[in-house]
């Protein structure tokens, strides 16, 4: 650690949470409270699960791991938070900073994969429950938590050796104006990120709640919503708080993980998309077969599907990338930190990595969008010969799902078929991708499915019921 890079600095001053100090104390008290709840509740857990041979089972092993974890998560933070509430000369050393997100990453690694271990063990005690104590015997167990120990090694070690940039934050030039509008943007884009979490909320929870919507097409669409909120809270609440301050810095982990979260989330959002069209396809294509080529089990795969091409996506990028010398300039013209804007600052030739975004983002972004295309085509030329002529009910049908496509993928296509723009005017793209898509999403949704009216209604009577009984 203390060889970690040429660093002049040794110490870095921690700005924390600002107030008067009637609000640091309040806010003492309620860090020392949940900090509290965070050890008893957690330990009580472990504790229990220990001394209780009727929990010796592997669900409990995990979930004991999982508790245990969590006291470790808590514990690199929120003592010294509490502490520096207090405090006016809030100062942590390079080695303890370095340390503690060290710390903080390698917690966070194994806890994601403690959960992906409690969902398998879930998977097969509900799927395969004859073969569950044969799958989830000790040694499978110990092999989970041991696996989950890989991430936190890699992260240290990728920490220790992120590269030899002389950069360690960047700047957001975001967007600029006079503080009248800053003030108006930041009223609209709080108002749109308000919609995008109540709409998308909405969707999600009137789907899991009424019955009638239990159907692949709304289990696709109920992930869609939750990926959407997702997506904006990337980028849309720091672009919020940036809008009012001048002092716009990201640092360089910070910028990474952005990145990383929002091709990710983008990547998997584009494989939802393909899954709709091929659920639309089949329900009005084989309308006879669609139960049994939608059941429960490929509904499933298609989610998993979405989810781990959107982490290769992500991650194939952010190897390119980490590895980057970034020793001059730092300012990014963008609300948000992304791959083609963080090539350009790199002291290397970034002219072979101009391929890798293009064929990666670019290729795959132009590609699925193709595919969705000549997918609602070969609909509408289905049904056209099936009906004479009839287009009404499959336009009627797909309407929001082509509706939806467009929106999201004209900006996708404009940034990354150009990974290298020379204008701002990719960054007004970001915004309809992260604002207004994902707003009009829930809108488009609601306002031209028949379906999801009726379950409106339906939880709107039965609110109003509840409400007078």
């Amino acid at each position: 650690m203390d060889e970690l890079n040429g660093s002049v600095v040794s110490e870095f001053v921690l700005l924390g949470l600002s107030g008067s100090w009637e609000t640091k104390v309040i806010l003492t008290i309620t860090f020392s409270l949940l900090y509290l709840g965070i050890i008893l509740g957690n330990f009580f857990v472990v504790f229990l699960i220990i001394v209780d041979s009727h929990l010796h089972s592997p669900m409990y092993f995990l979930l004991a791991n999982l508790s245990f974890n969590d006291i470790g998560v808590s514990s690199t933070a929120v003592p010294r938070m509490i502490t520096d509430l207090l405090t006016e000369h809030k100062v942590i050393s390079f080695q303890s900073c370095m340390t503690q997100t060290c710390f903080i990453h390698a917690l966070g690694g194994t806890e994601m994969v403690l959960l992906i271990a409690m969902a398998f063990d879930r998977y097969v005690a509900i799927c395969k429950p004859l073969h569950y104590l044969t799958i989830m015997k000790p040694r499978t167990c110990v092999l989970l938590i041991v696996i989950s120990g890989l991430k936190p090694i890699l992260t240290i070690k990728a920490m220790d050796e992120l590269n030899g940039s002389v950069v360690s934050e960047f700047v957001l030039l975001g967007l600029s104006g006079s503080w009248e509008t800053k003030v108006i943007l930041t009223i609209t884009f709080s108002l749109l990120y308000l919609g995008i979490i109540l709409g998308n909320f909405f969707v999600v929870f009137l789907i899991i709640v009424d019955s009638h919507l239990h159907s692949p097409m709304y289990f696709l669409l109920a992930n869609l919503s939750f990926n959407d909120i997702g997506v904006s809270s990337t980028a849309v609440p720091r672009m919020i708080t940036d809008l009012l301050t001048e002092h716009k810095v990201i640092s360089f982990q910070s910028c990474m993980t952005q990145t990383c979260f929002i091709h990710a989330l983008g990547g998997t959002e584009m494989v939802l998309l393909i899954a709709m069209a091929f659920d639309r396809y089949v329900a009005i294509c084989k309308p006879l077969h669609y139960l049994t080529i939608m059941k429960p089990r490929t509904c499933v795969l298609l989610i998993v599907i979405s989810w781990v091409t959107g982490g290769i996506h992500a991650i194939t990028q952010f190897s390119f990338v980490i590895n980057l010398p970034f020793c001059g300039p730092n300012k990014i013209d963008s609300f948000c930190c992304d791959f083609p804007r963080i090539i350009q600052l790199a002291c290397s030739d970034a002219a072979k990595f101009e391929f890798v975004v293009a064929a990666n983002s670019g290729i795959l972004t132009i590609g699925t969008f193709l595919l969705l295309l000549l997918s609602y085509v070969f609909i509408l030329v289905t049904v056209w010969k099936r009906s004479s002529g009839d287009l009404s009910k499959a336009l009627g049908t797909l309407s929001a799902h082509i509706t939806v496509v467009v929106l999201f993928f004209t900006p996708c296509i404009f940034i990354y078929m150009w990974p290298f723009p020379t204008s701002s005017v990719d960054k007004y793209m970001f915004i309809v991708d992260f604002t207004i898509t994902p707003a009009l999403n829930p809108l488009i949704y609601t306002l031209r499915n028949k379906d999801i009216k009726i379950a409106t209604q339906r939880l709107s009577k039965w609110l109003h019921y509840d409400r007078f009984c």
